[in-house]
Parts: C-alpha cells; sequence; structure tokens
C-alpha cells in the first residue's frame, strides 16, 4: 500500500502532466508568458495537492480533477484575452474580463481582485501584449505573489 506521500507525489505527477500536456492554454502566448502561467499553474496545482491530503481517495482525486480543469479554462482564456482586449470598446472588455472573472470564481471559489479587473477594462492603448500580459497575469496571480 502506497503511503500518503507516494498518493501525494502521484497527485502531484497526474496534474501537472494533464497541465504539461494540454498545449490548448499556449496559443496566443510567447515562450516566457507560457512559462509564467504553467509556473503559476504549477504552484496553484501544489496548493490544491496538500489540500487533498486529509480527503478520502476517491473525494481527493475528484477534488483535484476538477481544479485542474477549472486552472486550464482560467489558463485557456489568458492569450485571446491578449489580442481582444486592446480591440474591443470598454463595454466589449468588460464582458470578456467577467468571462475571466466567472472562471477564476470556479477555481478559487471567490472573484478576483475588482480594481485590477476594472484597470483592465480602461487600458490604455499604448499598452503592448507584455503589457497587458502583466496586468491579466497579476489580476489571476496576485494572491499567490503576495504570499
Amino acid at each position: 500500500m502506497d503511503n500518503s506521500t507516494d498518493i501525494l507525489r502521484k497527485r502531484r505527477r497526474l496534474a501537472e502532466e494533464q497541465l504539461v500536456e494540454n498545449s490548448s492554454w499556449r496559443a496566443g502566448l510567447t515562450d516566457e508568458q507560457a512559462q509564467q502561467l504553467l509556473d503559476w499553474a504549477l504552484d496553484f496545482v501544489n496548493e490544491a495537492i496538500w489540500q487533498t491530503a486529509v480527503l478520502p481517495a476517491a473525494e481527493a482525486d475528484e477534488a483535484l480533477d476538477d481544479a485542474v480543469t477549472a486552472l486550464v479554462q482560467v489558463m485557456r482564456q489568458v492569450g485571446p484575452l491578449l489580442a481582444q482586449l486592446p480591440q474591443d470598446d470598454a463595454d466589449g472588455r468588460r464582458q470578456s474580463l467577467q468571462e475571466l472573472a466567472e472562471s477564476y470564481k470556479a477555481l478559487t471559489g471567490y472573484l478576483p481582485n475588482q480594481e485590477k479587473l476594472e484597470q483592465l477594462v480602461y487600458l490604455p492603448q499604448a499598452w503592448d501584449n507584455e503589457a497587458i500580459f502583466t496586468q491579466l497575469y497579476n489580476l489571476i496571480a496576485w494572491e499567490q505573489e503576495e504570499e
């Protein structure tokens, strides 16, 4: 029988494989952006793994699968937003960002920082791809960055 450390390692490996092998979320991102987003996701998975340690096996596997699915959903939205936000008007941006906010809520249980969200609605036209990515990343990763 596996001990609890082996079980957690196995869960981590499976979750990490799901993230790395599912390349759909990389669309529209530079290699550096994709790596930064992947690092954030792996940190998130690591936290989720620890939370499963106290759960029965079936419940833990389901919770982790749900978390990875929600995580990929958030990640998939970043690339398209990089291209879409500069083209949209404020109402279009707000709608697109609301979809990201809802995916983030499905992942974390709460909405992202509303001030950071609103900053993206009124992003300056001069912002380039990297500036927009940084703001999107700060929107979804702010809690981890503050730790």
